[in-house]
């Protein structure tokens, strides 16, 4: 190994230290805010309402995960499902499975799923991937839609494209949080209906499954208070 090399890899240690110290002072920054809001609840001293606490608390939980999952990505470190195998799959079928799995939240906020689907959508892909990510827009959309409200979630062959979309009449999206829906941890203006926490890496996920297939993920809203709809499209297969 030449003295180049040893010295280069010395300053490569270095900067990665510094890297790592900055994120290990930004995170107890973040959590160590967290712990005093949650101090406050047990002892409010401070003027703030507990409603104020939890929200001050749970956003800098949110920007330390947020800051831990830059640093990875900064250091190349590699998430996601990695190769799927993409198998024949009814994605008509995976969509009734998910659907079946949000029955007790939706009836726990009163809420009904209005469902139109084809008898059969055929693609290639991870059945229960596939579910897991259909799954997580119905509960993003109950989440964000008020209690005794319908959610839409429907499919259809568009294209020689497997197009599904979730819908509802919820807390909807500003134009920065679209930017940023499908970010970990992106800390959005939008609110839970039921003080569910937000939870926003279940959505990063779902776009990076929506990718593995070779599918897109894309939400539209047209703003505050106007719901969003969360649309997956799937390259269709000929046979299923």
């Amino acid at each position: 190994m030449s003295p180049n090399e040893v010295h280069l890899e010395a300053g490569d240690r270095r900067a990665l230290d510094e890297r790592l110290h900055r994120l290990s002072h930004d995170l107890k920054n973040r959590i160590g805010s967290a712990l005093e809001a949650l101090r406050g609840l047990r002892e409010p001293a401070n003027g703030l309402s507990p409603a104020d606490l939890h929200d001050f608390a749970e956003r800098n939980l949110f920007q330390a995960m947020h800051t831990l999952e830059r640093a990875l990505d900064d250091l190349g470190v590699a998430r996601g499902p990695g190769a799927v195998a993409l198998q024949p799959v009814d994605l008509a079928q995976v969509a009734r499975a998910a659907a079946d799995r949000c029955t007790s939240r939706y009836a726990r906020k009163q809420q009904s799923l209005a469902i139109d689907l084809p008898d059969r959508l055929p693609v290639h892909g991870d059945a229960e991937l596939l579910v897991e990510l259909v799954h997580a827009l119905l509960t993003n959309a109950s989440k964000f839609a008020p209690a005794g409200s319908e959610v839409h979630l429907q499919a259809a062959d568009r294209d020689r494209q497997a197009v599904l979309s979730v819908s509802d009449r919820g807390a909807g999206l500003a134009a920065d949080d679209l930017e940023r829906v499908f970010q970990r941890y992106a800390w959005l203006s939008s609110r839970p209906t039921a003080g569910e926490g937000q939870a926003r890496s279940t959505l990063a996920r779902a776009h990076q499954w929506a990718h593995a297939h070779g599918g897109l993920l894309e939400a539209r809203s047209d703003g505050p208070g106007a719901g969003c709809t969360f649309t997956l499209a799937l390259p269709l297969s000929s046979r299923g």
